[in-house]
């Protein structure tokens, strides 16, 4: 049965994202987003500007920083939480260019949102009115994968070893992210990755992870190359390499 997209489907360029990482092989870029709270009545003027405020915040913090997060006004009416997460192996510059991206994309798709949330494959921007920060969110979990590449029992024993193994490495590492590279039916080679959000427990992280990889039995068991995104973590998984390994950190690919 066809999986229903719940999200629109959008391909931007990844030209202006790429500069200073090394790659060759950049695909266009899919990205994800969800409304919450939307309303027919325009924002408030004040929530507004917070939230513009809010939105160069996190872009400029993203120049030098991989993860970050802020409120503004001490008005609880109007009260606007902000945070960003680049992925671990992207440099800062990427990470700016992404998360500028990502406020840009909710501005255009979410203006009468007073919630809302922005998954890009190298960044994720959501903000809300209620406060988020350390709170572990694994809905809505949204999928992405390419219908073109279906292989029967694709997410066998093999890659279920995997992704287990995976999900421990990452909720362990510095960043909560982790990458691994391996052979699937000792013949195929697959690219996986995993990254949780830093304002979570590792417990929380490796619980979040498993829900995710549980959607997989869902909408793609039988696809060579998914992702999985939700608030609080990410899982990716493809037949071509993806990340970045001279900006990887220190764990590495293994």
């Amino acid at each position: 049965m066809l999986y229903q997209w719940l999200f629109t489907i959008k391909f931007i360029s990844l030209l202006s994202f790429a500069a200073g990482n090394n790659s060759s092989n950049i695909p266009p870029l899919d990205y994800r987003y969800q409304c919450l709270n939307q309303s027919s009545v325009p924002l408030s003027i004040t929530y507004q500007i917070n939230l513009k405020d809010l939105f160069t915040y996190l872009s400029d913090s993203a120049s030098t920083n991989s993860f970050g997060h802020i409120n503004l006004d001490d008005d609880h009416q109007n009260m606007v939480y902000g945070l960003y997460l680049c992925r671990g192996d992207v440099n800062n510059t990427l990470c700016n260019s992404c998360v500028q991206n990502s406020t840009t994309l909710l501005n255009q798709h979410c203006p009468n949102s007073t919630s809302a949330i922005m998954w890009l494959p190298f960044c994720v921007v959501r903000y809300s009115n209620q406060k988020f920060f350390g709170k572990l969110t694994i809905k809505p979990r949204v999928p992405m994968f390419d219908a073109t590449q279906n292989f029967s029992g694709e997410f066998d024993s093999d890659a279920r070893i995997l992704m287990n193994g995976l999900i421990q490495k990452g909720s362990e590492a510095p960043l909560m992210f982790g990458t691994h590279v391996c052979n699937i039916n000792g013949t195929q080679t697959r690219h996986a990755l995993v990254q949780c959000s830093r304002d979570i427990t590792r417990e929380e992280c490796r619980t979040c992870l498993r829900n995710m990889v549980e959607e997989v039995q869902n909408c793609c068991m039988e696809k060579k190359v998914w992702h999985v995104f939700s608030p609080s973590c990410v899982v990716m998984y493809q037949t071509q390499p993806f990340f970045f390994i001279d900006t990887l950190p220190q764990q590495g690919v293994q």
